[in-house]
């Protein structure tokens, strides 16, 4: 990844065509930060183009991309609960910025775009952050999250347990 300098930055749901670049940054995301994500690199290094292509194009679902010209820098994804009786919520997933990228502000903007976007869905906004990771949490508070629980050893790699916090945003 190239590093910040004059760029121009914009935010932008996704499509099939970007479907290599998001695979290529969903992996590095998993590789780099596995704690951080509720799946892992060995899962969806398998995935075929098609299912990625597929992922990005469903309905309402979404993922959204943080861009430096044409290079995507960072991610946020928003899916609505299948269920009949939970369809009235969604979550959001995914959300990684590049590390050279960090403090240009791109994680509360594209959580922004998940909000915005879920709005049109869902009365409700689901969130996950470990709750170690201080700079998401603060981004997803700011925006008017609260967090409802706290999971602890929700997640183990490596030998290692971490701990989540549930978070919600109320868009009514």
């Amino acid at each position: 990844m190239s590093e910040p300098g004059q760029r121009a930055i914009s935010i932008r749901r996704l499509d099939g065509d970007d479907a290599e670049r998001f695979r290529a940054l969903r992996l590095h995301c998993l590789q780099s930060a596995p704690e951080a994500f509720g799946s892992s690199f060995e899962e969806e290094v398998g995935l075929d183009m098609a299912q990625v292509r597929a992922r990005l194009e469903a309905q309402p679902n979404a993922v959204f991309g943080a861009f430096a010209d044409d290079q995507l820098i960072g991610l946020a994804g928003f899916a609505v609960n299948p269920t009949l009786k939970k369809r009235h919520t969604g979550m959001l997933w995914g959300v990684f910025v590049d590390p050279a990228w960090r403090g240009h502000d791109l994680g509360r903007r594209l959580t922004q775009a998940v909000i915005d976007h879920a709005r049109q869905y869902v009365d409700i906004l689901h969130a996950t952050v470990m709750a170690t990771n201080l700079s998401a949490r603060n981004v997803y508070l700011g925006l008017g999250f609260t967090v409802f629980g706290f999971e602890k050893d929700a997640l183990r790699y490596d030998g290692k347990s971490y701990d989540d916090e549930h978070l919600r945003l109320d868009l009514r």
